[in-house]
């Protein structure tokens, strides 16, 4: 009976770590100013589109993990070194450890060498999670396993905000300020990530707003690392709020 119990407890807990892997990066403008643009349609079809992928992927997952507990759960050694096993897998998945492999930096910084005029080149900062948020969801659509924004690994819980301050607005990525320039390091297949930017046109749309955008790829095995997601986890404060 413990060891049936101790399947679905494990069983329960594989389920709410992996739907972590739904990435639902969300960007408020702090502005007040409600965009129906070409940009913002088009970050919810993808956004849409990458979400269902993921929960089949998911379910697929669990799945096999049910299979793998009810196989071990004759042997309690058994059953705790399977759960050890993907104890570990989850948190790799769910972004809580860094992560390192083949993969491409993207820099995005104001240029003025590109001609913009000024009213073009306020354009970006008064959108920056709007054009960093089309960035990441094309990245995560197209080979991307793991990506962080100034070090901040984006997960779940994830949001990408427009924060004014005293009048001066100001990204923000898991509640942290961060200053252009913005570096997107994103680890996966490259020759996805960098066809799919060539096809949506990114730096043509950020050139035009006088911000560069720098790709840089590194094909060796640890060429990228992402750091780990060092922010709190869904729960965390209630568990902390009932000890």
């Amino acid at each position: 009976m413990k060891r049936r119990s101790l399947v679905w407890g494990a069983t329960a807990t594989a389920t709410a770590l992996g739907f972590m892997l739904t990435v639902q990066l969300t960007s408020q403008n702090s502005f007040g100013q409600q965009s129906t643009s070409y940009i913002d349609l088009r970050t919810q079809v993808q956004e849409q589109a990458q979400e269902h992928l993921l929960l089949e992927q998911q379910v697929s997952k669990l799945n096999a993990q049910l299979a793998e507990y009810r196989a071990a759960s004759g042997s309690a050694s058994e059953l705790r070194e399977v759960l050890q096993k993907d104890e570990k897998s989850l948190e790799q998945q769910a972004g809580i450890l860094p992560t390192s492999g083949p993969g491409i930096t993207i820099t995005i910084q104001p240029d003025a060498k590109l001609g913009a005029n000024p009213a073009q080149m306020a354009l970006f900062p008064q959108q920056a999670d709007q054009w960093l948020d089309e960035v990441v969801n094309v990245l995560l659509g197209n080979g991307a396993t793991a990506i962080s924004i100034n070090d901040q690994r984006l997960v779940a819980t994830s949001a990408i905000r427009l924060v004014e301050v005293d009048g001066i607005g100001g990204v923000h990525v898991n509640g942290h300020p961060i200053t252009t320039p913005y570096v997107i390091r994103a680890v996966g297949n490259i020759q996805d990530m960098q066809a799919a930017l060539t096809v949506e046109v990114l730096q043509g749309y950020f050139e035009a707003m006088g911000e560069d955008f720098i790709v840089r790829s590194y094909p060796q095995k640890d060429g990228v690392t992402v750091p780990g997601y060092s922010g709190p986890l869904p729960g965390q404060y209630a568990k902390e709020g009932n000890g």
